[in-house]
């Protein structure tokens, strides 16, 4: 009986550990599978590792395309600048060709934006693609003209008909009592005539309806005989080059006259001079207000300030062949005596220091300096040259030039012919 009991005690005792064997055999069979969990658990880390090279691999690859991308477009950048700053071009392409009826003896003038058209009959404001914005007739038999900014001066050389217009249209008009030798303008429309006398020759300031301003009357024994004259672009100063020979001696006079508050009318205007013996002075201009050159056949002077003095100053021992400026370059053509070349071109500043210096082999008829652009042309070829010095261009052409133009547009240039106006591109 008690021995009963205790099988069934520990049969009971038996029956309520079994959850502690269970739980032993649970860990057991953990264990035994904790390996394979924990090596899928470092393929998985280093999945997720690999995964992370590829990206960076990829991020890396992706900036040095990036970066040979952007070094390709620079080099192709750089080599066609230098491509396109150091070739000289020799051939063009007629990009658009519009017609243009000219008669004979028909001159352009560019302004800004526009040209002015202007011969015997009259004068004409176009545009690049010969578009006519205005006209005005006259009849002239030998007109000169001056252009200051975009104003314009036309007048009847040894007649007596002045027109002044703007891009606008006309200013003013009026005749002189006396034929006229030169003119000049102002940006603001005051024109300074030269007008020959018997044995008095005038230098006259008249507003743009002809209004007298002053009158300035030399003599060849008392000031000399006027040779050039120009006006400052806001019309209040006046330059002029008078010639006198005295004794044999030839001398050269620049003065200068102030028309605004600095002048003295008492005084006849004049606020200072300069003279050149042995030489002539046959051009003086303007740069600006407070700035004139004078150019002799020997060399050229340089005047600054509000009362012009000289402050710089170049001589030449050769011949000038020609001369051109603009308003910070002037520049002369020497013939070459090494026997090098035709011609030796020379640029300087208007401090009179030297910037460049170079042999030149090209035929011309006229040259000119417009929006930093050289250019030396004849009536079937013509040649350009950068204020460096360098040849940009030069070919013959295939219609008779009458005039070309630069307008700062990328190797685009503008050639007027007698019956088009040619837009091309150097190449």
């Amino acid at each position: 009986m008690d021995k009963d009991k205790w099988i069934e005690r520990f049969q009971t005792i038996k029956e309520r550990l079994n959850f502690l064997r269970l739980s032993a055999d649970e860990d057991l069979f953990n264990d035994e599978d904790a390996p394979e969990a924990n090596q899928q658990q470092d393929v998985s880390v280093e999945r997720e590792l690999t995964l992370e090279e590829l990206l960076a691999r990829s991020r890396r690859r992706r900036w040095i395309l990036r970066g040979l991308l952007i070094a390709l477009v620079v080099c192709s950048a750089v080599g066609f600048y230098l491509y396109n700053r150091m070739h000289a071009f020799d051939d063009y392409i007629i990009s658009s060709s519009i017609d243009n009826a000219m008669t004979s003896g028909t001159q352009y003038e560019a302004v800004g934006k526009y040209l002015y058209r202007y011969n015997t009959d009259g004068v004409s404001c176009v545009t690049r693609k010969n578009e006519v914005e205005w006209s005005i007739t006259y009849s002239m038999q030998a007109p000169i003209v001056d252009v200051c900014g975009t104003t314009m001066a036309i007048a009847e050389q040894q007649g007596t008909q002045v027109y002044v217009v703007n891009e606008d249209g006309l200013v003013g008009n009026f005749t002189c009592t006396l034929p006229i030798l030169k003119v000049r303008v102002s940006n603001q429309g005051v024109v300074a005539v030269v007008l020959q006398d018997e044995d008095v020759t005038w230098v006259r300031l008249y507003d743009a309806n002809g209004e007298s301003i002053v009158n300035d009357r030399t003599t060849i024994s008392d000031s000399g005989y006027p040779l050039d004259v120009d006006l400052s672009p806001n019309g209040e100063k006046m330059v002029v080059s008078y010639l006198a020979v005295a004794d044999g001696v030839m001398t050269s006079t620049v003065v200068f006259y102030d028309f605004g508050s600095g002048g003295n009318a008492e005084a006849d205007y004049e606020i200072s001079s300069e003279t050149f013996s042995g030489c002539t002075v046959p051009y003086v201009y303007f740069t600006d207000n407070t700035t004139a050159v004078a150019i002799a056949d020997n060399g050229f002077t340089v005047f600054k300030g509000s009362t012009p003095t000289k402050k710089a100053e170049c001589s030449f021992d050769e011949e000038i062949v020609s001369c051109f400026h603009d308003d910070d370059t002037i520049g002369f053509l020497f013939s070459d005596i090494t026997g090098e070349n035709q011609y030796r071109m020379e640029l300087y500043n208007y401090n009179a220091r030297k910037k460049v210096s170079k042999g030149i082999d090209v035929d011309f008829d006229e040259i000119k300096i417009e929006n930093d652009r050289i250019m030396m042309y004849t009536a079937s070829s013509c040649s350009i040259y950068t204020k460096s010095g360098r040849l940009r261009y030069s070919s013959a052409y295939e219609k008779e030039i009458v005039d070309i133009f630069y307008f700062s547009e990328f190797r685009r240039y503008l050639i007027v012919t007698p019956d088009s106006f040619d837009r091309i591109r150097i190449c």
